[in-house]
């Protein structure tokens, strides 16, 4: 019998027997008085590993998309992605919430676009219109059906 390993999601994802000891057993503590010394280490080591200054733990994927599109915009501003991208379908609004910002979407194919459809997007420098501030290309594209982008097809090198 093969045994599979379900990649959809997060939420699919079943932790493991050691998974579930590890978790019973960390040391614990309030990450806002940051006093949670797994949640201290998990960074500490992170930065290290990115060569980063520091490094924030997000508890999900919806919260890290979110606060990286609050990073990247202001109110006001547009957000290019295309028309089946997880930030768009699967966040509750949470653009147009969290960051006061309106979506240019795409019509790609399975959720990947091309260069010459993100320039063709982007608005004119003209106080008619949303300034756009922000690309999210999602890899894979999961409402495409798990697609994963080519950077020779969109150009990229």
């Amino acid at each position: 019998m093969t045994k599979w390993i379900d990649l959809r999601s997060d939420t699919v994802t079943r932790p493991t027997p050691d998974m579930l000891d590890a978790m019973f057993h960390a040391e614990v503590g309030d990450d806002v008085f940051r006093d949670d010394p797994t949640v201290i280490e998990l960074e500490t080591k992170a930065a290290r590993l990115f060569d980063k200054e520091a490094v924030l733990f997000c508890s999900s994927g919806t919260m890290t998309n979110q606060i990286a599109i609050k990073v990247h915009t202001q109110p006001g501003d547009e957000v290019v992605c295309d028309r089946l991208a997880h930030i768009y379908n699967y966040e509750g609004g949470g653009i147009a919430y969290n960051s006061g910002c309106s979506v240019r979407l795409l019509d790609g194919d399975r959720g990947r676009f091309t260069v010459s459809q993100v320039r063709a997007a982007v608005n004119p420098d003209d106080e008619h219109f949303p300034h756009t501030a922000l690309v999210s290309a999602e890899n894979t594209c999961n409402k495409g059906g798990g697609s994963i982008w080519d950077n020779s097809r969109v150009g990229c090198h």
